[in-house]
């Protein structure tokens, strides 16, 4: 019996329908390739064209590409000739932030600032502490990016000494931590204009002091600093995440180099220890 006729344009649309179906796949699998994501592309401030195994900054380069991120070391020469242009985050490690911000000079210090201001990250420890906030001699105030400064470090006292503290992260999943510490800064969060949120992600509970100091100047003070400026955003650690592996706190650096590349805060985004360390604090 011979089909009715409406039956063929029927079949032809069925074998269009399916066509379309199968071929879905290859065009949703190209699509995945061209928009996946790119690594995370990291600077770290360093002298050294490949600094050793065992310093900060090769540290955090052995942390982050370990973490599937394209680390490397930048000099303040390469930053003033255009390096930021092809990073993501931009981190000051180990050292001396007063001689890091030399070596950036005012010119590199601005582009540092201006990197921040239009979407990049920043990230830092110890000596890259002093390098990131308000600055307390004209080096350090080549870079100003967070609300903050640095207190009782006149005298030589900024060199209280060397060894494990505890940390307080006001939140239940994970009160307290231990981070390795060596003369890093002490920060008092401030109100200047000009800049964005500055936040203390967590505060030192215990104290380092010289043998007949009578300390109690550090405990309670930001430990670390989350925040933003322009577009961009900082994670600045007092102390140091990347030495002393047994401790546990690599992953805090690899949480916080996906914060900062998010771009501009969110009306209402938190900025504390669970929004900023999701997967460490657990």
């Amino acid at each position: 019996m011979a089909c009715p006729r409406m039956f063929g344009p029927f079949l032809l649309l069925m074998v269009l329908w399916f066509t379309a179906l199968t071929a879905a796949p290859t065009f949703g699998a190209e699509a995945t390739a061209t928009t996946e994501a790119k690594p995370i592309r990291v600077g770290v401030l360093s002298s050294a064209t490949e600094p050793g195994s065992n310093t900060s900054q090769g540290l955090y380069i052995r942390i982050l590409r370990e973490a599937g991120m394209e680390a490397k070391a930048v000099s303040g020469e390469q930053v003033r000739s255009g390096a930021l242009d092809d990073l993501d985050i931009f981190i000051i490690g180990g050292g001396s932030g007063t001689k890091f911000n030399k070596s950036l000079g005012e010119e590199g210090g601005k582009l540092v600032e201006a990197f921040v201001r239009r979407g990049g990250g920043v990230m830092a420890s110890c000596a890259g502490g002093y390098s990131f906030v308000r600055g307390h001699n004209d080096a350090l105030k080549y870079v100003e990016v967070a609300n903050a400064r640095c207190i009782d470090y006149q005298d030589g006292r900024w060199a209280r000494g060397k060894g494990v503290v505890e940390l307080e992260t006001g939140d239940s999943a994970k009160p307290k931590l231990e981070m390795y510490y060596a003369n890093g800064p002490l920060w008092e969060i401030t109100d200047e204009p000009g800049f964005g949120v500055t936040k203390a992600l967590a505060t030192y509970r215990t104290d380092i002091k010289k043998g007949d100091d009578k300390g109690g100047v550090m405990p309670g003070t930001p430990a670390i600093l989350g925040g933003s400026y322009g577009e961009g955003r900082f994670v600045l650690f007092s102390a140091h995440p990347e030495f002393k592996w047994k401790l546990g706190n690599p992953p805090l650096i690899v949480d916080a180099a996906k914060w900062v590349v998010r771009g501009p805060l969110k009306p209402g985004e938190e900025v504390d220890w669970k929004s900023v360390f999701p997967n460490a604090a657990k």
